[in-house]
């Protein structure tokens, strides 16, 4: 009997150190739950949980000050039907790849609070999968109210827009005798077709008018040389945002000569084009590249005409992989200093006296506005080169 009431006791105190020890973790794990659901309850981020579908499962409180929802009236809702319908697009667009096999991905889109304006949101998601069978049980969302980062980064746009255009009125400036020029030389040749038609008409005012086809047939050339070149200027220095369209590279590199050429002429540098007829098409703004372009350009010649024996500047291109074209524009020049080139795309830093400092730093601007970028490749007693990146706008 002893021995049985020894077991006995000892399986009793045995239960009781396995109760304390539940006891203790339900302690830890209801601790736990309590700051968890603190966290979510107190949280200014809106966390909620969500069906393949978009169907709400779950809405933190912080929906009412975010969205202006109760979170119980949320359940059942499909997100989606609250997007923005633009952005509803982009985001359906997009390969399911991102967002049920990758696990982990964030958006930035509009979204429609409950007085009907749109907030912009960016939100932060994870999904949740079947360890069995792989099957999407549900989405965890993290999102937050961007609105005011986007107001501010649209501001931001604007201003580098206006600084573009500034720049582009001091490269026409610039370029004032490429400007006489153009306009020039194709008004003394109409003056002379015109000039010559008048004589025979003098000379003759009883022939046939089949006899001023040849100069009226020039002069209808040169008017339209002429418009064509007058149009390029116009373009070149009109104020716009930048909007990015598939493009051809060859195409934003001829107006950037164009514009440029009589310069190069001027100077007795040679201008020498390295383009394969076959480059694919980029993504990118016609106007904004053509303005990196002739910033680039100007900016070989101004090392040109500083350095002895510097006589070509030379633009190539060649496809890189399969989602980027890359550019280069090398001079012959000195190239840059050591000290020069920590901020040689910093806005006012020129080593021109009659520089304004934002040719660098507004192409490497531009380039970023488009996806893609530029930078200093190489400088040296050869010359310098810039590379710049751009995106294609059909990547295989």
């Amino acid at each position: 009997m002893a021995d049985e009431r020894t077991t006995l006791e000892a399986r009793v105190a045995a239960l009781e150190a396995d109760n304390a020890k539940l006891e203790a973790r339900a302690a830890r794990l209801a601790e736990q739950r309590n700051h968890y659901r603190w966290l979510t309850e107190h949280t200014t981020d809106l966390i909620s949980r969500h069906a393949r579908d978009g169907t709400f499962l779950y809405a933190s409180p912080a929906a009412r000050e975010l969205i202006g929802y109760a979170p119980e009236s949320l359940i059942g809702v499909s997100a989606y039907d609250l997007f923005h319908p633009d952005d509803l697009a982009d985001l359906l667009a997009k390969s399911p790849r991102v967002y049920h096999r990758d696990g982990f991905y964030r958006l930035c889109y509009r979204f429609r609070a409950r007085d009907g304006h749109y907030v912009w949101i960016e939100t932060t998601s994870r999904t949740r999968r079947d360890p069995v069978s792989g099957e999407l049980l549900d989405i965890l969302c993290v999102s937050r109210d961007v609105t005011l980062r986007r107001q501010a980064e649209a501001q931001a746009r604007r201003h580098q827009e206006q600084i573009a255009h500034a720049n582009r009125l001091a490269a026409t400036g610039e370029l004032a005798s490429t400007i006489a020029h153009e306009l020039n030389q194709p008004l003394a040749t109409i003056d002379t077709y015109a000039s010559g038609a008048l004589m025979r008409l003098e000379a003759a005012p009883d022939a046939p008018a089949r006899d001023l086809a040849l100069p009226l047939t020039r002069i209808h050339e040169q008017v339209g040389d002429l418009a064509e070149r007058l149009r390029l200027i116009r373009t070149f220095v009109r104020r716009g945002e930048t909007r990015c369209t598939p493009l051809a590279f060859a195409t934003a590199v001829d107006g950037a000569v164009r514009l440029c050429d009589w310069q190069f002429r001027q100077a007795g540098v040679r201008l020498t084009l390295d383009l394969p007829d076959d480059l694919p098409r980029v993504h990118g703004d016609p106007l904004a590249l053509e303005q990196v372009l002739v910033n680039l350009l100007r900016n070989a010649l101004d090392a040109s005409r500083e350095c002895l024996g510097a006589e070509r500047v030379t633009i190539s291109a060649r496809r890189q992989g399969q989602r980027e074209l890359i550019f280069r524009v090398h001079d012959q020049g000195a190239g840059v200093s050591v000290a020069a080139r920590e901020r040689l795309f910093t806005p006012f830093h020129t080593t021109r006296e009659d520089g304004l400092g934002m040719g660098l730093a507004i192409a490497r601007s531009l380039m970023e506005a488009m996806g893609g970028g530029l930078v200093l490749a190489r400088t040296g007693d050869d010359g310098t080169l810039f590379q710049g990146t751009l995106r294609l706008a059909d990547p295989d």
